[in-house]
């Protein structure tokens, strides 16, 4: 496994790449095209790509600025994470786990004045939640109403 995270720049990614992500009808998420769409009505937004070996395994967003005051964080010094996917094909290969332990270091050089990553999580998705957990976040027992109900947020200091 050779796992980067890379931000999007519309150079390092092709368009068939991007059309050939998959994910599962029930995964009630968007995939990167969804992330980079979004990104370039609001600039605070950043589509980071989840890559092995060049291959297109993975993708999220790290939302600057009004990201985190949706979800009870402070603009100045918290980077929320949101659209948190694996590709359904690579999933099962610890992806996801390697990801958000390196995510940290990622921020850390990337976004200086960031202290501390948020992310809110559904309740009923109890997979996450373990993964979130076992990566090293907490649940900040903040709960939050989002468009679908009930958000737990998490967090973890960088």
């Amino acid at each position: 496994m050779n796992l980067k995270l890379q931000e999007y720049d519309g150079n390092n990614i092709t368009q068939s790449m991007i059309d050939g992500y998959c994910l599962e009808p029930n995964d009630n998420i968007g995939g990167p095209q969804s992330i980079i769409e979004r990104s370039r009505i609001n600039p605070h937004m950043q589509p980071i790509m989840i890559l092995d070996n060049k291959r297109l395994v993975g993708c999220f967003c790290l939302h600057t600025d009004d990201g985190p005051l949706l979800f009870d964080g402070d603009s100045q010094t918290d980077i929320l994470l949101q659209a948190f996917s694996i590709d359904s094909r690579f999933r099962r290969r610890d992806y996801a786990l390697i990801t958000l332990l390196r995510l940290s270091e990622f921020v850390y050089f990337n976004y200086r004045k960031v202290d501390r990553m948020i992310l809110g999580v559904n309740p009923t998705n109890i997979a996450a939640q373990e993964l979130y957990l076992k990566a090293g976040f907490v649940d900040s027992n903040k709960r939050i109403h989002g468009k679908f109900g009930e958000i737990y947020i998490y967090h973890k200091n960088i």
